[in-house]
């Protein structure tokens, strides 16, 4: 899988940091794969991309 990402008047350098970060969110299914939880982004102090949390219930009884 290959995302290619054109932002006009961006750095090309910012545009590839975003194509790692959505690569990495359509991957793990961060991106549409969570209902009813969280997709949560890791950056370090620095401001870079570290990792990516899911937080959500694979499986919850529901009362009928």
């Amino acid at each position: 899988m290959k995302i290619k990402l054109e932002i006009e008047g961006v750095d090309p350098k910012e545009v590839e940091r975003y194509q790692e970060i959505l690569y990495a969110l359509v991957k793990c299914g961060g991106l549409t794969g969570v209902k009813g939880g969280q997709t949560i982004l890791h950056f370090d102090h620095e401001g870079t991309f570290q990792g990516i949390e899911l937080d959500y219930w694979p499986f919850r009884r529901r009362k009928i």
